[in-house]
């Protein structure tokens, strides 16, 4: 069997030779990527479409005052986060919805990359710490992103 010669990039930014898979850069991954896993989003996405329970601001407010959350999903190839505005057990539900989804097309979610963590903790996705952050001198609160990584901070 001949190996791959895109590799793998480690943790450490190195290289290991693969001999199974596509290459990490290679346009065929992304593509088998958005491929496999339209199912995940035709689930994640359907609520947002026309007549949709979340296409509109006060159907939105209606489902939160009802105690249901409301959530998106933010996917690049196979890295995904699913944002949410319930509760904790919510998220951890929405969770085991998305592994239902992947298990039948034999996908199955990282354990060791796999959280579910409040906004104020943040989180790092695709090279950026995604995180709540105070706006200073004021109350209000906004998302913020900042590079992560050697180059960030």
């Amino acid at each position: 069997m001949r190996k791959c010669e895109a590799g793998v990039l480690t943790e450490d930014i190195s290289r290991e030779d693969t001999i199974t898979g596509t290459p990490q850069v290679g346009i065929l991954s992304p593509l088998l990527a958005n491929t496999a896993l339209s199912a995940l989003d035709e689930r994640l996405t359907r609520p947002w479409e026309p007549n949709g329970e979340m296409t509109t601001s006060h159907l939105r407010r209606r489902r939160r005052a009802t105690g249901r959350p409301n959530c998106r999903v933010v996917r690049y190839a196979d890295d995904f986060v699913v944002l949410t505005d319930g509760e904790r057990d919510n998220a951890e539900a929405l969770r085991e919805d998305i592994a239902d989804v992947l298990q039948p097309l034999g996908f199955r979610l990282s354990e060791a990359k796999t959280q579910v963590v409040h906004m104020s903790e943040g989180f790092d996705f695709l090279g950026f710490r995604i995180q709540w952050r105070r706006k200073r001198g004021t109350d209000k609160w906004h998302v913020s992103s900042s590079l992560t990584g050697p180059s960030g901070s």
